[in-house]
């Protein structure tokens, strides 16, 4: 007799320096497919995979939604906003790029926790691009992602899931290890299932807001920051609001990187004129073309 099937859904952030190979990671997990072509994420990517696993007995189908987040140091509200509400996160580094290892635990770890309050979710470190080292220094390297994994876990996290190895070395281009890698956080967030708080989500909101609120930069970064935080609430859709984002990025020519106040400007026309053909009213535009320029002028 066939065992019945428990469906979950789990929201899963991506989560490392940009060109580490998240969107790549994402794209050979869900269409078995590589490009050696590089695109900026702006904002988040949304993408849905489903797995299934057996566990105690049980067979689970999990959704996994995938939120491929902008990978750029000074993006912390737009980040804080996506983690919100997540029950697993990948975190990423490049291991042709040491530096993007020491990043994790630098600043993507501590804005995982801030957003989380300190309740960590399942989390799967992952050094990506393993066909562009050596097996030696492979094999060095997953030893510093299992030592990064012990200083960040505490015992009863560790103890919870000791039957798994939270930490794995991928190519997005070969696949090697991003199947496994993928089937093991799903085994550990269909283990923390029962566990999952739903006021958690309101929480991570809550201060993901307050991250927002309070950001008192005067930076480029920190107007763009605003504007990409902003502009899904303008169009009502987050799809519609990453593909905007793109194309307007891409026409003004600008890395999210390096802001000038020109190039800012453009995307505040550009991005305003596409909420308009998407039906956003006059008054929306006016205020975040206002509550904008503002920022900008801190800047500027």
């Amino acid at each position: 007799m066939r065992r019945p099937m428990e469906e979950v859904l789990k929201k899963v952030v991506l989560l490392g320096d940009s060109a580490v190979g998240k969107t790549s990671l994402m794209n050979r997990f869900i269409q078995n497919a590589f490009s050696d072509s590089y695109i900026s994420t702006v904002g988040a990517k949304v993408s849905k995979k489903v797995v299934n696993i057996s566990l105690a007995n049980t067979d689970y189908s999990v959704s996994f939604m995938l939120w491929d987040i902008i990978g750029s140091e000074g993006y912390k509200s737009t980040q804080s906003r996506h983690i919100a509400g997540l029950n697993g996160a990948i975190l990423v580094a490049d291991l042709s790029r040491p530096e993007t290892l020491k990043k994790l635990e630098e600043y993507w770890i501590p804005l995982l926790r801030d957003t989380t309050a300190g309740i960590m979710p399942p989390v799967l470190y992952v050094g990506n691009k393993l066909d562009l080292i050596e097996k030696p220094e492979a094999d060095r390297l997953l030893k510093e992602l299992a030592d990064l994994d012990a200083r960040m876990r505490s015992g009863p996290e560790i103890h919870r899931y000791k039957v798994l190895q939270p930490y794995v070395l991928t190519s997005a281009k070969n696949g090697q290890g991003v199947e496994e890698g993928f089937r093991s956080l799903a085994v550990m967030m269909v283990m923390d299932h029962p566990s999952y708080d739903p006021m958690t989500r309101q929480m991570e909101e809550m201060v993901a807001e307050s991250i927002y609120e309070t950001d008192e930069r005067k930076t480029g970064k920190a107007v763009l920051d605003m504007i990409i935080a902003d502009f899904p609430y303008v169009v009502q859709s987050s799809e519609s609001s990453r593909v905007i984002l793109q194309e307007c990025f891409a026409k003004s020519g600008m890395s999210k990187d390096s802001p000038t106040p020109n190039g800012i400007h453009e995307i505040i026309d550009c991005l305003l004129r596409n909420a308009r053909d998407k039906g956003a009213s006059e008054e929306t535009i006016a205020s975040h073309r206002e509550k904008w320029l503002e920022k900008l002028k801190q800047f500027g």
